[in-house]
């Protein structure tokens, strides 16, 4: 039986790393940080949604992105969207 993979705050902050270009010391290991304190605008937001889409093979309509302002918000949503693909 495959274990189900799990979306932590470190695969969150290495999208935003390597992906945004975003320094490490920027990215608060806080569940309520919010992306905007971490200085992200709408396009870096669009470049996490397409690395987590690359990644874990799902979409994240923009309805649902909307909804998603928190570290704890991201990481709950993905692992929501990874156990629904069972």
């Amino acid at each position: 039986m495959a274990t189900q993979q799990q979306f932590r705050f470190e695969d969150l902050k290495e999208s935003l790393v390597n992906r945004v270009g975003l320094p490490e010391d920027a990215v608060k290991d806080d569940p309520n940080a919010t992306f905007e304190d971490m200085g992200l605008d709408s396009l870096a937001f669009v470049e996490i949604q397409l690395a987590v889409q690359q990644q874990y093979g799902f979409t994240i309509p923009d309805e649902d992105a909307q909804e998603i302002q928190t570290v704890q918000d991201a990481i709950d949503y993905t692992n929501r969207r990874l156990a629904e693909q069972g």
